[in-house]
């Protein structure tokens, strides 16, 4: 008797690993049709989409094959991850969501014009005069908004 409930342990945890609930973590997940990758994608997933993953196909274990809404189809296993990702939110665009890559650029950009920065490049020679230049260059980017973009784009024939 107990090795009827353990082998119905067994077969019901296999059963219950064969379909899991993943997230997609990596932007513009592309998700194929057939394990191969080959041929136009039938859907594509972004980080934070919720999928259902039915396992590695048996003839390629790089290809998971995953349902992303009503399409199904196989990605790689590194596109995948148990936790959906985290957002990063900014107060200036009232706690909507943005990219972590892009918010993580935005740091690095400001830290060439931190105290320490200017100091490092008062010290080397040509990095005084490129420093000023993109204080500058920060200055007038800092004057111009959405509005005044929009119609520079429309005078040289941009999108709006």
């Amino acid at each position: 008797m107990k090795y009827i409930f353990l082998i119905a342990l067994l077969i019901s945890s296999f059963s219950f690993a064969a379909e899991k609930t993943l997230y997609i973590r990596s932007k513009d997940t592309k998700i194929f049709g057939n394990p191969d990758f080959k041929g136009a994608p039938v859907a594509v997933g972004q980080p934070g989409d919720s999928v259902i993953w039915k396992g590695a196909d048996p003839k390629n274990k790089l290809a998971h094959k995953i349902v992303l809404g009503k399409k199904e189809g196989f990605t790689v296993q590194a596109n995948l991850s148990t936790q959906k990702p985290n957002s990063e939110t900014m107060a200036k665009d009232d706690g909507k969501a943005i990219d972590a890559q892009a918010f993580a650029s935005s740091g690095a950009a400001t830290k060439a014009l931190s105290d320490a920065g200017l100091k490092y490049a008062g010290q080397k020679k040509g990095l005084e005069e490129l420093t000023k230049g993109l204080m500058t260059a920060e200055g007038v980017a800092a004057t111009v908004d959405e509005k005044a973009v929009g119609e520079l784009a429309s005078r040289v024939g941009g999108s709006k």
